[in-house]
């Protein structure tokens, strides 16, 4: 999981909202009731520039409106007493007329603790990736015709930089020694090509701390093409060291793995849309983060049937599988049942079966973002919902 940093994590901002002649008794009332609700280390209260609107009675409309801006989200939470609700409905209307996106919430809710709570690690998840940096070694790969994000709007849509890298600046040969905690988390018959793939990490490593990185996106094919070894251990473990690391030159993909890992926590598994056959989807690639195997072992890689690769099971009983539109104007977001760990030997080497809504269906036979999509184990809709709207992305699924 993701080690917060909380002395990193700014406070939301909770502006509370009352008729103009209320007393301050209103307000002393409404900040107790909402201890149930807020911890109090993650909240300030203040009178502009909130983050959440808390309606505490009627007559507050045009209060409300005057602390909103364009191009912001915002939480709305409203209860059954004194026209907190009415108050906050006609807001929630004139917001939606005004293009301002928001959610109206009931915060006697007993979900509402966990809404807060998720809003507060995604707002945070999506400020930390501002000023990050991708770097991307190689081209992205021929086929990938629909995964490509322009740097232009990757960095005005999630404030992200985009560092191109030559293969040439890692020269693999130097490597001399491979790190004790790569080769005692992989084994293999084939201890001379776990080296070379011990190498490839080590390389990769290496440009980290030169070029700033906070993730990478690896055109693993000219690698193996070259040199006959592959990158897919190496991606696994850089997942497991906590920077998200892609294959195939994926920018799209990536850039969903670093916005996963900074709201959900997690690292998600990059795959392959295997096919899909009814309700049932498989979903295979050569790798995914160590920590999301129940079990995994090493194989040849599929397509070229060189180096090494990992094949297991994954974690989890359901899985929530998404994916951005390389615009980043949208993301696809869906629950799925885990229906079976396949060992197909016409397909990557880890497999995963899951069982499809009729609305994912849809999606991915008439409406696909692309072909790569990521897979995280458990239930992670609300935060990538959240994540969504706090980017201004269309949601669908």
């Amino acid at each position: 999981m993701h080690e917060e940093n909380y002395s990193l994590m700014e406070k939301l901002r909770v502006k509370l909202l009352a008729f103009p002649t209320a007393e301050l008794s209103v307000f002393d009332k409404g900040k107790k009731k909402l201890l149930k609700v807020f911890s109090q280390d993650k909240v300030e209260y203040v009178n502009d520039k909130p983050d959440i609107l808390i309606f505490l009675t009627g007559g507050s409309e045009r209060m409300a409106i005057s602390s909103v801006q364009e191009y912001k989200f915002y939480l709305i939470l409203a209860s059954s007493e004194n026209n907190s609700w009415a108050s906050a409905t006609e807001v929630k209307a004139w917001m939606n007329q005004h293009n301002i996106s928001s959610m109206l919430i009931d915060f006697e809710d007993e979900k509402t603790v966990e809404l807060i709570n998720d809003f507060y690690n995604v707002r945070n998840g999506i400020r930390r990736l501002h000023g990050q940096r991708l770097g991307l070694v190689g081209n992205p790969s021929d086929w990938l015709v629909s995964s490509v994000v322009s740097p232009f709007i990757m960095q005005t849509r999630l404030g992200v930089e985009q560092v191109d890298i030559s293969w040439n600046d890692i020269i693999l040969d130097e490597v001399k020694q491979v790190a004790p905690d790569f080769t005692s988390l992989f084994s293999s018959e084939n201890s001379s090509e776990l080296f070379e793939s011990g190498k490839v990490y080590e390389g990769l490593v290496s440009l980290v701390p030169f070029y700033k990185l906070n993730a990478l996106s690896v055109d693993c094919f000219s690698l193996v093409n070259q040199t006959c070894h592959t990158a897919c251990l190496a991606l696994s473990k850089l997942n497991l060291d906590g920077l998200p690391s892609g294959c195939e030159g994926d920018t799209c993909s990536a850039l969903g793995l670093m916005v996963g890992y900074e709201v959900c926590g997690v690292i998600p598994w990059m795959a392959n849309t295997a096919y899909i056959n009814g309700d049932k989807a498989l979903f295979a690639h050569c790798t995914a983060p160590a920590n999301l195997y129940k079990k995994f072992k090493t194989q040849s890689h599929y397509e070229t049937n060189n180096g090494l690769a990992l094949s297991g099971e994954l974690k989890g009983e359901v899985v929530t599988i998404f994916r951005f539109e390389n615009t980043l104007n949208k993301i696809f977001i869906t629950l799925a049942k885990v229906t079976d760990h396949p060992k197909i030997k016409n397909a990557c080497r880890t497999q995963l079966e899951v069982q499809l809504t009729n609305a994912a269906q849809d999606y991915f036979k008439n409406r696909p973002f692309g072909n790569h999509h990521l897979i995280l184990p458990g239930d992670w809709v609300q935060r990538l919902t959240l994540a969504s709207q706090l980017l201004r992305m269309e949601v669908k699924e």
